[in-house]
């Protein structure tokens, strides 16, 4: 009998602990974590009136990979000297320079190097304005990207910095891009711009993919936001000789007419594009253009100036004084389809 009972309560401390362990056990499957790490709050909440070497405590929703952090932290404008910080999980605190002006905005940016423990990075910078002066400087530059590009980098320079110069001198800001971008927390100041694809600091200027803009230089205005854009051409590739002949493959096609007024000069062309094909047309005196044959799809609608008379939207170059090209865009994504034809009423482009 009590053999019996005691082989019970064995069994029963066995099953007990069985299922202990099987209580601790991590969930098995699950969605795959897709998104990057967001901040939440910093702190101190106010990021004015800061001191030189003063700490900032950075939170985010979940862990982030140390490893990310020693190429993921900068402080624009450029400052020379190493960017100290502490690894608490989700929490990261950064030390300040000691050499910060005391009359400046700063941004202490997270570039998109830095990922959750999962390895998914940014997709944007996150920007966090500072100041050692009771207020945050309030100007604004946005844009778009155009054209064929990989991973685009905005540089930007304080001042009217000429070309010659560019190439042995730091931007003072630069950020990751896709299509849009934004600088934020600027003085009211006027800037030299650039954007480059696949931007890497360590190559001489020259030697990266750049995109100039019409002017030498912008300016940022009280209550006035500054909107600029960028066009990349498609790196040139050789065409097989059987690609040549798809316009014989195809027997129906769509066709565009439209007329443009604003303050241009001629010759403008006019240029509808995808990722596989381009059309042009020069505007006519009147202002009207028109393209017959058009594959159908959807494309953006592009007008330039063009001044040099190469039927190419030029972006500029640092080996010479000349700068892009004006260029204007549709605001809207064209559909065409066979046998249709579109057309573009007054498009404005001032």
């Amino acid at each position: 009998m009590f053999l019996n009972q005691l082989n019970k309560i064995i069994a029963y401390l066995c099953l007990l602990i069985l299922f202990s362990c099987a209580s601790v056990k991590a969930p098995q499957g699950g969605p795959l974590d897709s998104e990057p790490p967001k901040l939440l709050s910093t702190s101190p909440a106010n990021l004015t009136n800061l001191k030189p070497g003063q700490q900032i405590t950075v939170s985010f929703n979940e862990f982030i990979k140390e490893e990310s952090l020693k190429n993921a932290i900068e402080i624009f404008p450029g400052i020379n000297q190493k960017i100290d910080f502490e690894y608490y999980g989700k929490d990261v605190i950064i030390t300040l320079p000691l050499n910060l002006e005391m009359d400046m905005t700063y941004v202490i940016s997270l570039n998109s190097n830095l990922s959750d423990e999962q390895n998914v990075k940014l997709n944007k910078n996150i920007v966090i304005p500072i100041s050692c002066f009771s207020s945050i400087d309030e100007g604004t530059i946005k844009g778009k990207i155009f054209g064929s590009f990989t991973k685009p980098s905005i540089l930007l320079w304080k001042g009217i910095i000429d070309k010659s110069e560019l190439v042995s001198q730091k931007p003072d800001y630069v950020i990751s891009s896709s299509e849009q971008f934004s600088f934020d927390y600027l003085a009211f100041d006027k800037y030299t711009i650039m954007a480059v694809d696949l931007y890497n600091p360590k190559l001489s200027l020259e030697k990266n993919k750049l995109s100039f803009l019409p002017e030498s230089f912008i300016s940022v205005k009280e209550d006035n936001i500054t909107n600029v854009n960028f066009y990349f051409h498609k790196e040139e590739t050789e065409v097989e000789s059987d690609s040549l002949n798809v316009f014989d493959e195809i027997e129906e096609f769509a066709s565009i007419i439209g007329n443009l007024y604003g303050n241009y000069i001629l010759p403008v062309i006019i240029e509808l594009k995808n990722e596989d094909n381009s059309f042009k047309s020069e505007l006519s005196l009147d202002g009207t253009f028109k393209m017959k044959n058009v594959i159908n799809g959807k494309y953006q609608l592009f007008a330039y100036q063009d001044r040099n008379n190469n039927s190419i939207l030029d972006t500029g170059s640092l080996k010479n004084k000349d700068n892009a090209e004006k260029f204007y865009v549709y605001p809207d994504s064209l559909t065409l389809r066979s046998n249709w034809e579109l057309e573009i009423q007054d498009w404005n482009i001032n």
